[in-house]
């Protein structure tokens, strides 16, 4: 049986794991998976998880990984969903990143738990959030504007382009 499609058009672009220490799981992904071609960003922005909303920083980092690329995150500041997932399941994947059209366009049955508010599509509303697909498939599901999507993907893989820590 083939499964329905999905309720919006989507790409997978990304998966996003978190860890305790960033410069570590950059070297064991490396070491056990082959990735390479590493990208730093330090992220600094408003969200809300939940019923907490402010100020999230984070360590990331990027890697290639054939026709998507992997995030691994480093919760530094604030009660966002990488931090809980830490602090509740520990390291590995937490979510599957979507690039979408419209992020307002989602399954219906799928509560939105986190969204960055200070990224925007060009209608105002958040153009990255997360919906709670845990219990479902294992991890958040992320849907990102397409747009912002893939300059993130252009910026990964490009293979001249500078950190941005």
């Amino acid at each position: 049986m083939i499964p329905p499609a999905l309720p919006f058009a989507g790409t997978v672009y990304q998966i996003g794991a978190v860890t305790a220490d960033l410069d570590r799981a950059m070297a064991d992904y490396s070491r056990l998976l082959g990735l390479s071609g590493w990208k730093r960003m330090d992220t600094d922005y408003l969200g809300r998880y939940r019923e907490w909303s402010g100020r999230i920083a984070n360590r990331n980092a990027f890697a290639p990984w054939g026709a998507i690329h992997l995030e691994l995150i480093e919760p530094g500041i604030g009660d966002g969903n990488a931090m809980e997932w830490l602090r509740t399941r520990g390291e590995g994947i937490f979510h599957l990143g979507v690039a979408v059209d419209d992020v307002r366009q989602r399954p219906a049955d799928a509560e939105v738990v986190f969204e960055v508010t200070s990224q925007t599509q060009p209608d105002g509303s958040p153009a990255i959030v997360h919906l709670d697909t845990v219990a479902r498939l294992g991890y958040f599901t992320e849907l990102a504007w397409r747009p912002m999507a893939e300059r993130l993907a252009a910026w990964v893989t490009d293979p001249i382009g500078k950190d941005r820590t």
